[in-house]
């Protein structure tokens, strides 16, 4: 009677082995799926953070003047530097 008891058990057991070891992998599957979660999460917080410094970026790129301006400043500089000398100039004159 107990080793029938015993032999059914072991036959149980066996069945089972392979559905522990799915069950164990099963498991382990999905805490390296959460992992990929977490890290996924992570660096999407370092995207928007890096998002936030490029904005920051271009607003002080746009506060630098543009090539137009700067010529503008040059030309502008030239025309009453040169205005001055002519007006010097004349006045020298008589």
């Amino acid at each position: 009677m107990l080793e029938q008891r015993v032999a059914r058990l072991e036959q149980i057991l066996e069945r089972l082995e392979p559905k522990i070891s799915e069950i164990l992998l099963t498991g382990a599957k999905q805490a390296d799926i959460q992992k990929v979660q977490i890290e996924i999460a992570e660096l999407k917080g370092r995207v928007s953070g890096v998002e936030g410094r490029v904005a920051g970026v271009e607003g002080r790129l746009q506060m630098l003047p543009s090539t137009w301006t700067m010529l503008g400043i040059v030309f502008t500089t030239w025309a009453l530097g040169s205005g001055i000398l002519v007006f010097a100039l004349n006045m020298l004159r008589h």
